[in-house]
């Protein structure tokens, strides 16, 4: 690994590098590595166990690094970055370039020498979600808004500023073998009933019973933890869970390609209709 940038829950950020001064990165542990609890069960005179499950476990990534110069200015500045109870971004970079891996972290424990040249700093970090994600989104596209405007403009009847294309069915591809949560957006240019979103691979229905107008848009999060359906209305946001088709069904995108159709039953003209994704790996 190249360098470290962890940001904390203000914006700010400190980088660690193997060649930096006057914070300059020795090592680190626990991003690389993944962990996993088997679950088994044994009978009575059972030869070996059965198998009920398995999960991974939280991350702990550490990252030592020495300090050179001005020891307690740098001791309260990190002691005052990485502060307890408080959401950070850590992000891991292989190469000098900005392509890297990221995930969110709380602060487990800072230790910093009291003595010697150079000082250690060691930061141990926890990541409840142990999944590394990619830096930039996937953005499919459903249905989208092309405009008609066009120089040297002419202007013939009827004139058109926009006209929409449905494709209806989009393809959200997943390379890796973590599955992918997924951000769904409906947006009503006119009264749309009953939006869905179909996963034609696996015959899965998502569906929101609701009447949507014009400028309304519904957002649909279906990653570990965010399982989430708002309304956006008016400049007012609601949560309408409760909305959803029973039993809900949290759609994903699997390893491979994954084809996702939308539909409503009322007004699929006037709906357009978003996917944005973000590559998961089980590691940085």
């Amino acid at each position: 690994m190249k360098r470290v940038v962890c940001e904390n829950q203000q914006g700010q950020k400190i980088e660690f590098k193997y060649d930096g001064y006057p914070l300059r990165l020795e090592s680190t542990s626990g991003f690389s590595s993944t962990e996993y609890t088997v679950h088994t069960s044994q009978n009575s005179g059972q030869d070996g166990e059965h198998y009920n499950g398995a999960k991974a476990n939280k991350r702990n990534p550490v990252i030592t690094a020495n300090i050179f110069e001005n020891f307690p200015e740098w001791g309260d500045r990190l002691r005052s970055f990485f502060q307890p109870r408080s959401w950070g971004t850590v992000y891991a970079y292989e190469s000098d370039d900005d392509v890297g891996r990221k995930a969110t972290y709380q602060v487990e424990k800072i230790d910093i020498d009291e003595s010697g040249m150079p000082r250690d700093a060691t930061i141990s970090l926890i990541c409840p979600d142990p999944k590394f994600y990619a830096l930039n989104d996937q953005l499919t596209q459903l249905a989208v808004w092309h405009g008609c405007i066009r120089f040297p403009l002419r202007i013939t009847e009827p004139f058109h500023v926009t006209e929409k294309v449905n494709t209806l069915i989009g393809n959200v591809n997943n390379p890796s073998a973590v599955p992918m949560g997924l951000t769904v957006k409906f947006m009503a240019s006119g009264t749309v009933v009953n939006p869905s979103l179909y996963d034609v691979n696996r015959r899965e229905l998502m569906q929101i019973n609701t009447t949507m107008h014009a400028g309304d848009v519904i957002v649909i999060t279906t990653a570990d933890g965010n399982k989430r359906v708002k309304l956006i209305s008016g400049g007012v946001t609601t949560n309408i869970n409760n909305l959803m088709v029973y039993p809900p069904k949290w759609l994903k995108a699997y390893q491979g390609d994954n084809l996702f159709r939308y539909n409503a039953d009322e007004g699929i003209d006037n709906l357009s209709v978003s996917i944005l994704s973000t590559q998961a790996y089980w590691g940085a």
